[in-house]
C-alpha cells in the first residue's frame, strides 16, 4: 500500500470515529426525561460535546487533511487522534454494557429488548451511517448506537456512573487539547466561555456545578461571577457565592445592611489623597495595602433621588469586583469594600497587588504616555504587546459576564513597578479600575455618565457624547479599547495626534468634536500602526474604531435571545480583536 493510500485510510478512519463519538454524545443529550435532581450532568455532557466539536472544527479541517496527505509525520499525529477517539468510543461502549446489565435488573419492556430486531429503514440517517461503518479500523463496534439509545435511560438512574463517564470523556478531551498550541488552547477556552455565558440563573448554577465536577475552573468562575451579577440585578441575595475570606466580617462597627460597607476609621490612610489623573488614596486595612478609588459622576441627580437604588448598585458592583476572577485572566484588583465620602461620592477599596510594595503608589497608563522625554521612555515592542493582550482579554471577559465598564481610558489603567524596583514598570500586569459608573448589560438600567472634559471625552463613542445619546452598548467599550490600543501602539496619547497639524482648529476645540477619532486618527495615523505593530494589530484597532461592532450588535432580530446576541457579538470580537492581538509577538 502506497503512502497516499495509507494516509487517506487514516484520515477516513479518524473522521468516521469522530462522527460516531459526536453522535453518541447527541444520543445522551437527546433524552428528554433527564432527572431534574442532577441536571448539571446534562450540562457537563453539553460542555464536553462542545469542546469536542470546536476541537474538530480546528483540527479536522480540510487544510489539516491536506497536510496529512502530504506528510507522513502529520499522519503519526492523526493516528494519535484515532487512538483518543477509540478510547472515547470505548467509554460509551463500557457505559452501554453497564446499562444493559442494569436494565435487566430493573426490567426492560419486551419492546425495548436489546436483542429485538429492527429495520434499517427505521434508523435516522446519521444512525444508519454509524451502523454501516467500521468505527475502529480493525472491527466494528460491538453495540450499535441504536442499542445505546434503547438503554440510555437506565444510566440516568445511576448518578455515579454518569459522572464517571463524563469525567472520562473530559479526560480525553483534555488529551486532544494538549495536541494543539497554547494559543489555540486559549482561543478554544474563550469560545467555550462565550458559548455557555447566559443570563439565566438556573442555567448558570447548573454550569457552575458541572464545571466544578470537571475542574473547568475558568467556566466555574465565569458562571459564579455572572450569577452574582444576575442575582444582584434581580435583587436576589447572592451571599452564598461570595468569597468568605474577602468579606470584612470583623469590622468594629458592622453595618447589618451591608457585607461590604467600610467606615473611614477602619482604614489607616497614608497621607492625603493623591492625583493619578483621578483622586485615589493609599491606605492600610487589616495589615494589607489598600488603594481607594474615589469616584463621582457627571450628574448626581439620580443618586440623590434614588439613594436605595444607588446603594444597591454599589453593593452589586462591589460583589462583582470581590469575585475571584483569576481563572479568567481578568486584570482587575480585588475589591474588599466601599466607603462613603458623601451620599453621592463613593470610594472603592482594592487590595494592592501581591507583587507590589504596599506603600508604592502606582502610575496610570496616561502618565506614562505623556511623560516620554527620550526613546528610553518608550517600552520595548514585546512589553507593549503584553500590555495590549492583558487589556484586550480583560475587557472581553468583562463583557462576557454581562457587565459594561463605560469608562475605559488610560487614566483608569494602573501599573506598579516590578518587584524590588522603583520605576521599572511591569507592563505585563496592568490593572483596570474606574468601575464606578459601570453597570450590568441589562435593558432599562439607569446609565450614569462620568465627569466630562475634552481630554476624557475623546475616549467615548461618538454616539455617547451627544446630549441625547443612545443607551450604552458593549460595542462602545470596544471603541474605547480601540483608542487605548492605538495609544499603546504609538506610545503617545490620542490627543497628541492633533498637535502636528497647524491648519487644524485649536486642540481644545477639536477634542470636543464627537468625530475627533474619525477625523484625526482614522484619517491616516491608524494605518501607520502596521509599521510599528504589524498588520494584525493594526486591523484589530481598525475593527474597534470603524464602528463595525455597532453594526454587529444592531443586527438583532425579534427571534434573537439576549444570550444569542451577546454570543454573536463576542464571537466577532474574539475573531477580529482578541485572537488577532494574542498572536502578536516581538
Amino acid at each position: 500500500m502506497d503512502g497516499l493510500s495509507l494516509s487517506l485510510g487514516v484520515v477516513s478512519a479518524v473522521l468516521q470515529t469522530y462522527t460516531a463519538v459526536t453522535s453518541a454524545y447527541d444520543v445522551y443529550l437527546s433524552v428528554r426525561d433527564f432527572p431534574s435532581t442532577y441536571r448539571e450532568l446534562r450540562t457537563a455532557f453539553m460542555v464536553e460535546r462542545y469542546r469536542l466539536e470546536q476541537w474538530g472544527d480546528q483540527m479536522l479541517s480540510g487544510v489539516q487533511q491536506q497536510r496529512v496527505e502530504k506528510s507522513h509525520h502529520n499522519m503519526a499525529v492523526w493516528k494519535l487522534f484515532q487512538a483518543v477517539f477509540d478510547a472515547m468510543w470505548a467509554a460509551f461502549q463500557e457505559s452501554n454494557k453497564t446499562l444493559e446489565d442494569y436494565g435487566h435488573i430493573v426490567g426492560v419492556s419486551k419492546s425495548e429488548d436489546m436483542s429485538a430486531p429492527y429495520q434499517r429503514s427505521d434508523l435516522p440517517p446519521d444512525l444508519e451511517l454509524l451502523e454501516s461503518m467500521q468505527l475502529s479500523v480493525k472491527q466494528p463496534p460491538k453495540r450499535s448506537i441504536l442499542g445505546l439509545a434503547r438503554t440510555i435511560k437506565f444510566v440516568l438512574r445511576d448518578k455515579k456512573k454518569m459522572e464517571a463517564l463524563v469525567k472520562e470523556l473530559c479526560y480525553w478531551n483534555d488529551s486532544l487539547d494538549k495536541m494543539t498550541s497554547r494559543l489555540e488552547q486559549e482561543s478554544m477556552r474563550r469560545r467555550l466561555r462565550v458559548r455557555f455565558s447566559t443570563g439565566n440563573i438556573d442555567d448558570l448554577q447548573q454550569l457552575q456545578a458541572a464545571a466544578a465536577l470537571l475542574e473547568h475552573h475558568d467556566l466555574e468562575k465565569m458562571a459564579s461571577a455572572r450569577t452574582v451579577i444576575e442575582k444582584g440585578y434581580s435583587n436576589e441575595p447572592p451571599s452564598q457565592l461570595l468569597d468568605p475570606q474577602s468579606i470584612p466580617s470583623r469590622a468594629p462597627t458592622p453595618n447589618p445592611e451591608s457585607d461590604f460597607r467600610l467606615e473611614m476609621n477602619q482604614l489607616d490612610f497614608h497621607g492625603l489623597p493623591f492625583m493619578t489623573d483621578q483622586s485615589r488614596a493609599m491606605a492600610t486595612y487589616r495589615g494589607e495595602g489598600i488603594i481607594v478609588d474615589w469616584r463621582l459622576c457627571r450628574d448626581d441627580t439620580w443618586r440623590r433621588q434614588n439613594p436605595k437604588a444607588f446603594r444597591q448598585r454599589t453593593e452589586n458592583l462591589t460583589r462583582v469586583l470581590n469575585s475571584d476572577l483569576k481563572a479568567l485572566d481578568v486584570a482587575v484588583l480585588h475589591c474588599v469594600g466601599y466607603l462613603d465620602q458623601s451620599s453621592t461620592v463613593t470610594g472603592y477599596a482594592f487590595r494592592v497587588p501581591p507583587e507590589a510594595n504596599p506603600r508604592q503608589k502606582p502610575v496610570t497608563l496616561h502618565q506614562l504616555l505623556t511623560n516620554v522625554k527620550t526613546t528610553s521612555d518608550v517600552p520595548d515592542l514585546g512589553d507593549r504587546f503584553e500590555l495590549a493582550k492583558v487589556l484586550v482579554s480583560t475587557v472581553f471577559e468583562i463583557l462576557n459576564i454581562g457587565w459594561l465598564h463605560k469608562n475605559i481610558q488610560p487614566k483608569n489603567v494602573l501599573i506598579w513597578p516590578k518587584s524590588g524596583t522603583k520605576d521599572a514598570w511591569d507592563y505585563s500586569k496592568p490593572y483596570l479600575v474606574g468601575f464606578d459608573i459601570s453597570r450590568p448589560n441589562q435593558p432599562g438600567e439607569v446609565s450614569e455618565k462620568p465627569l466630562s472634559n475634552p481630554d476624557d471625552d475623546i475616549y467615548r463613542h461618538p454616539d455617547y457624547r451627544t446630549h441625547n445619546s443612545r443607551p450604552f452598548l458593549p460595542s462602545f467599550d470596544m471603541y474605547s479599547l480601540g483608542i487605548l490600543l492605538f495609544e499603546i501602539g504609538t506610545w503617545r496619547t490620542v490627543g497628541y495626534q492633533g498637535v502636528r497639524r497647524s491648519s487644524r482648529p485649536s486642540l481644545e476645540t477639536h477634542k470636543s468634536d464627537p468625530n475627533f477619532i474619525e477625523k484625526v486618527v482614522m484619517d491616516g495615523p491608524v494605518m501607520d500602526l502596521k509599521r510599528h505593530m504589524g498588520a494584525k494589530y493594526r486591523d484589530a484597532v481598525v475593527a474597534c474604531l470603524n464602528q463595525e461592532f455597532d453594526a454587529i450588535w444592531d443586527q438583532e432580530t425579534v427571534f434573537d435571545s439576549p444570550e444569542a446576541r451577546l454570543q454573536d457579538f463576542q464571537t466577532e470580537v474574539q475573531m477580529k480583536v482578541v485572537d488577532a492581538i494574542a498572536v502578536c509577538s516581538a
